[in-house]
Order: C-alpha cells, then sequence, then structure tokens
C-alpha cells in the first residue's frame, strides 16, 4: 500500500520541484521551505490532475481517496523537505556566511 503512495508523490514532485525552485530563486531559502511543505503540494496536485487525471482510476481502485493521497503526499514531503532544506543551509551559510533576513 505504502508503494502506492510513494508512485503517486513520485508524480507530483517535478511539479514541486520547479514551483519550489522557483520560489528559491525569488523569495529566499525560508520561504521556500514553507512553500515547498505546503503551498506547492497544490500546484502538484493541480499538476497532476491536469495532465495525468486518469491515473485517479488506479488509486481510487486501490481504495485510496484523493484525501488521503494529499496527507500522504504533505507527510512524504515534511520527510524530504527537512533534510534537504537543512543541508542547503548549512551549505549556503559556509559559503557565503551569516545572511540576516531583515
Amino acid at each position: 500500500m505504502y508503494r502506492a503512495y510513494w508512485q503517486f508523490y513520485k508524480s507530483i514532485f517535478p511539479f514541486i520541484a520547479a514551483f519550489s525552485v522557483f520560489n528559491m530563486l525569488y523569495l529566499g531559502l525560508i520561504w521556500a521551505f514553507v512553500f515547498f511543505t505546503t503551498v506547492s503540494l497544490l500546484f502538484g496536485f493541480i499538476g497532476f490532475r491536469t495532465f495525468y487525471n486518469h491515473q485517479y482510476y488506479f488509486y481510487y481502485n486501490l481504495g485510496i481517496s484523493k484525501w488521503n493521497l494529499l496527507k500522504a503526499s504533505f507527510i512524504i514531503n515534511l520527510f524530504i523537505g527537512i533534510p534537504v532544506f537543512s543541508v542547503l543551509i548549512i551549505f549556503i551559510h559556509f559559503i557565503f556566511g551569516n545572511l540576516q533576513i531583515t
């Protein structure tokens, strides 16, 4: 059952990553993390619905609702986002020094 959630997350991840990189360029690293864990997930759902709408039947046949897909994707996104953005923050801190956000 967990493979289905992971497969769904892999399908929406390109949309999430593209939106997060765009946010990182314009809003900074901290806000990119906030958008990565919250708003970009919704853009991933919109992208999945636009390009892979017929694949919802696969998850429906497994007994997985869209709400359960959203919850599982949010949890996976947190588990991926926290270590990745922590490493990025440490890496940028070592290269550029202390960056004050004021």
